[in-house]
């Protein structure tokens, strides 16, 4: 060891005794920090630990998970949630975590609103009646949403409406590339009858009707043959054919035409021609009920079976009357009554028809001859009743 000469050591002595010149500054007593300004973590650290983590999810329930977050199944999604919690408790917090990850991602659920479902129901239904029904009830129950609902009214009327029109559109455009062959509707009839016995009989009763629908000409066809013998006597023989042209003026108001044919020996004319123009009008055009009513001048001309020949100016009124009572029954009126100077002639058909199956119905028909001058020996009202089968095409 160096030793250190005696002076350097007196000095090294002294410089260590005496305190710096900023420790002779402070006071002796300095002043203390408040206790209610100072900060309590910094004041009172707390100890800390090292806290280990979660081992990882395996990869297999991770799979597991996966494929039921892609399934979209909320309920395979809960199923599969608390498999993997019972089976891995270590693995609680990261199971967690994924599960309110799926849930974020998933639209709010909304209450279901039972009357709002059944107006929807009822939209996609297309029954309006049913829509404005259930409208208004939705109203009632759920004031606070009027005006939404009102609005969702407005707009099913407005596309109920625009699909109306396009079917109106195109409906009327295929009718007027139609040709004149084309679109025709109708219905045959056949019926026989046989009885032995006191009175031996045998007839046959057969008709077809035709219509046709344009834009603005309707045209009916109808024909009927009625033939019977009665004890080798012909009891009934009657025909009839006619061809009616209407065009439509408007809704409710059209004009016509008529031109009818009848032999009818039984009740003494050979040939009788009836030809008509005028105008009608509908009182009742709905889907149950229909009523229309016509009338104009005519012109008849008769061959009698006896000789002679009558013709004459007269005017014709007719009436047409159909009446939907079920999904199944009908019944339908139609008469006219020609009305000359010196003899007034009606004809009157009623008839129900009774759907059986498909185009095919079952038709009870009733119809009246009435003359008020037929000829001698003639009795002036002749009646007949026909049981049917009819075929719609």
């Amino acid at each position: 060891m160096i030793a250190l000469p005696r002076p350097a050591v007196l000095c090294l002595s002294f410089a260590l005794a005496v305190p710096p010149a900023s420790a002779t500054q402070e006071p002796a007593n300095p002043p203390q920090p408040n206790p209610a300004l100072a900060d309590p973590v910094l004041a009172n650290p707390i100890p800390t630990a090292l806290v280990p983590l979660d081992p990882p999810l395996p990869d297999a329930v991770r799979a597991m998970i996966d494929a039921a977050f892609a399934g979209g199944d909320n309920d395979d999604v809960e199923a599969v949630a608390r498999i993997a919690r019972m089976t891995h408790p270590a693995h609680v917090g990261e199971i967690d975590a994924l599960l309110a990850y799926y849930r974020s991602e998933l639209p709010p659920v909304v209450p279901v609103n039972p009357v709002r479902t059944m107006l929807a129901s009822a939209m996609a239904s297309g029954r309006d009646a049913d829509v404005e029904a259930v409208g208004k009830l939705a109203k009632e129950t759920n004031p606070d949403d009027a005006a939404e609902i009102d609005a969702e009214l407005a707009a099913y009327r407005a596309e109920r409406q625009r699909l109306k029109d396009e079917a109106a559109a195109a409906a009327r455009a295929k009718l007027a590339a139609a040709k004149f062959w084309q679109n025709w509707k109708g219905e045959g009839q056949i019926g026989a009858s046989q009885s032995s016995g006191n009175t031996k009989s045998a007839g046959l009763s057969a008709g077809i009707a035709l219509s046709r629908r344009g834009i603005d000409w309707t045209y009916k066809l109808r024909a009927q043959a009625d033939y019977q013998r009665t004890n080798g006597r012909t009891s009934v023989e009657r025909y009839v054919a006619e061809m009616e042209p209407q065009y439509r003026i408007d809704d409710r108001s059209f004009a016509y035409g008529l031109a009818r044919w009848e032999k009818d020996r039984i009740l003494g004319y050979d040939t009788r021609w009836n030809l008509s123009g005028g105008f009608g009008y509908k009182l009742l055009d709905n889907k149950k009920t229909t009523l229309s009513l016509k009338g104009g001048p005519a012109f008849r001309q008769t061959d009698f079976v006896r000789g002679g020949e009558d013709t004459e100016l007269t005017a014709l009124a007719g009436l047409d009357f159909g009446w939907q009572i079920s999904p199944t029954l009908r019944l339908t009126q139609v008469a006219s009554t020609i009305i000359g100077e010196a003899n007034m002639s009606t004809s009157s058909l009623t008839a129900l028809n009774a759907k059986l199956t498909g185009a095919l119905s079952a038709r009870f028909a009733y119809s009246a001859q009435i003359d008020t001058s037929p000829p001698p020996g003639i009795e002036s009202v002749d009646t007949q009743t026909r049981f049917t089968l009819v075929y719609g095409f």
